[in-house]
């Protein structure tokens, strides 16, 4: 079910959310008053920065947060102005992989979007799209009336690429059934095929790219029959999909969240990136064009190129929009310098693979602060629980984000209901914990310049800051709705801007570091039965907003795989077991387990802790090699 408005109700006034904040004593929380929480909370990240240094600190980032302007830029300004590299962000769970393609072949990290209501050959990585939504970097539902209307008028062919031949994918106009996590090697195929046919816009190449011939060398091991075996379809289906989609007037492929959560993850981003690019769908109508948010961040984001940023202590891993990869947490407290952690709307043992591993983490850290609004999973062996104010309880303004939304524009809503009892927005609380914590700028590894902006930042008043940013421009076109919401709208979206930030103003097809990633790529094991783990269980953002109360661990499965439908069996993988209800699912491919993601599902300790990609951080929640048996 999906977070409706009654859904958002029930989350506000639910029994059991945390409103006052909570310490624990003697391994009860128990109620304390803010002044306590803030001056004892500051006290002890004073002592652990002290001692350790700024890297001694971490925060963590949940999905929710890159939801919320004031959020997002609160929390950065927090580990910015405290100096630590250790912000680590879910952000790899979703996006993070194409944003690290983008930045390795136009020069910066752009949020690109699929124009799917002008093209006239789409490719979707997931079945999905109308039960959960169509993905982090496309409006809503409007996109599917869009291609609706696109197909009744202009007769535009849609291809669905997913394990499981949902209502949607079958209403379409061809099903590929791939394999679990194999998406990274349907574009690598894809790919492969286009420059080995010629089919690639040979003008668009030679005038704005470059790199080609080194792109030919490294795809030749990479044949039709090769991918199509990996992915578990007949090679004349993937070598037809690739040529009708390099002979469209305009063609994209658009990803779902989970399409490249596994082990070739940011493997199967750049070839993304590569397809629409050798066929000149890149960063122009009717294929990926860059997104600008509310206002234009391009000069922002240039500015903070992921070569030249800080890097995680451990394992080295660059941040991304100033973020660590979440997966890297565990190996930044285990073996690194993180004794201090702040979760913001994070829960990383309901989250990351590996759970028990992540539990076993962080009881590891002098201090564990968890800013949400239930005990979850992390808060309940956490130190303090902060009380964090919903949504609709605060004032909510998306300045960096507009793509959920079917318009060009963002939404300025006033507070629905006030804060329930004691709790606080989440900025609010981490502007009062930043001045408790007094962090200077020595041992900062993000230099004095940016430090001290991070340091204004952390405290400054974002509201005001937000109502001046609008100030400053006179584009803005707004209106005033029944339920006190302000439409600000930007105009018509500007889909044929280019402007790579490349010193030679070309995309590079492939840069040294994609090169070596993509010869040293290996073709993964194909085993008689495969997991998946990343496909969401409903739009539900998270537990709270579901409709439906928890219920023991399901696994879909075909009826033919085995056990019979309600039975009760077991689950291995080379990481872990658990024991799951089995739901038939006829629509599902005969070789394949699904167990549907959500938060704190015993299906992550089937999952290797350390199983994500170098480049990116993207965890493997796909493609995993797993066996069944009964309890």
């Amino acid at each position: 079910m999906c977070d409706t408005p009654s859904h958002s109700i029930k989350a506000i006034g639910a029994a059991e959310r945390i409103t006052e904040p909570m310490k624990r004593v003697n391994g009860t929380l128990t109620p304390v008053d803010w002044d306590t929480a803030i001056a004892e909370i500051g006290g002890s990240l004073r002592s652990i920065r002290a001692a350790g240094g700024p890297e001694a600190i971490g925060l963590y980032l949940g999905d929710e947060v890159q939801r919320s302007t004031r959020t997002l830029v609160r929390s950065l300004a927090f580990g910015v102005g405290a100096g630590t590299p250790h912000i680590f962000s879910e952000q790899c769970l979703g996006a993070g992989p194409r944003l690290w393609a983008a930045e390795q072949l136009i020069g910066h990290p752009a949020p690109l979007l699929s124009d799917l209501g002008r093209a006239h050959y789409v490719l979707l990585l997931s079945g999905e799209q109308r039960d959960l939504g169509w993905g982090p970097m496309a409006p809503g539902m409007a996109h599917e009336a869009w291609i609706e209307h696109s197909r009744n008028t202009k007769g535009t062919k849609v291809i669905v690429a997913d394990p499981r031949a949902t209502a949607f994918a079958e209403s379409m106009d061809q099903h590929l059934p791939i394999r679990p996590g194999t998406e990274p090697y349907l574009m690598l195929g894809m790919l492969a095929a286009i420059v080995r046919g010629g089919w690639y816009d040979a003008q668009f190449v030679k005038d704005y790219t470059k790199n080609f011939d080194r792109l030919e060398q490294a795809l030749e091991p990479w044949t039709i029959e090769t991918v199509a075996e990996i992915c578990g379809i007949d090679a004349p289906a993937l070598s037809g999909v690739a040529l009708k989609f390099s002979r469209a007037a305009m063609a994209v492929i658009h990803p779902a969240r989970q399409s490249f959560q596994n082990e070739a993850g940011a493997l199967g981003a750049w070839a993304w990136m590569a397809l629409h690019t050798v066929t000149a769908n890149v960063l122009r109508p009717g294929g990926l064009y860059e997104n600008r948010g509310t206002f234009d961040l391009f000069p922002l984001m240039s500015q903070f190129p992921t070569e030249k940023a800080p890097k995680t202590s451990v394992g080295q891993h660059p941040l991304l929009w100033l973020q660590a990869p979440a997966t890297a947490l565990c190996e930044e407290i285990e073996k690194g310098p993180v004794r201090a952690l702040i979760t913001i709307n994070g829960n990383p043992i309901g989250t990351l693979p590996g759970a028990n591993t992540t539990r076993r983490a962080l009881d590891q850290l002098n201090l564990l602060v968890c800013i949400g609004r239930t005990e979850d999973e992390t808060a309940s062996q956490a130190d303090w629980v902060l009380p964090a104010a919903h949504s609709w309880e605060q004032a909510n303004l998306c300045l960096h984000d507009n793509v959920l939304l079917p318009f060009h524009g963002t939404i300025w809503s006033a507070p629905l209901v006030p804060p329930r009892n004691l709790a606080k927005p989440e900025e609010t609380i981490l502007a009062d914990l930043y001045q408790a914590m007094r962090p200077g700028l020595r041992k900062s590894v993000w230099g004095r310049h940016l430090g001290l902006t991070a340091q204004m930042i952390a405290r400054a008043d974002l509201e005001q800051w937000e109502h001046r940013a609008f100030s400053w421009s006179d584009a803005l076109d707004s209106e005033q709705t029944q339920d006190g919401q302000r439409r600000i709208h930007l105009g018509d979206t500007d889909r044929s801007t280019w402007r790579p930030s490349t010193a030679d103003s070309l995309i590079d097809l492939l840069p040294t570091s994609i090169h070596d990633m993509v010869r040293g790529a290996k073709r993964p094991t194909v085993s008689e039965i495969t997991l998946r783990t990343g496909q969401a269980l409903d739009r539900a953002p998270d537990a709270e907003h579901r409709a439906h109360e928890a219920r023991s661990l399901i696994a879909r499965i075909h009826p033919d795989l085995g056990p019979e439908d309600g039975a009760r069996f077991q689950i291995e993988t080379d990481h872990g077991s658990c024991t799951a209800t089995a739901e038939h699912d006829p629509s599902l491919r005969t070789d394949m387990i699904d167990i549907p993601f959500t938060a704190g599902t015993d299906a992550l300790n089937l999952l290797d802790p350390n199983g994500h990609d170098p480049w990116t951080g993207s965890p493997t929640f796909d493609g995993i090699v797993a066996r069944i048996s009964t309890p």
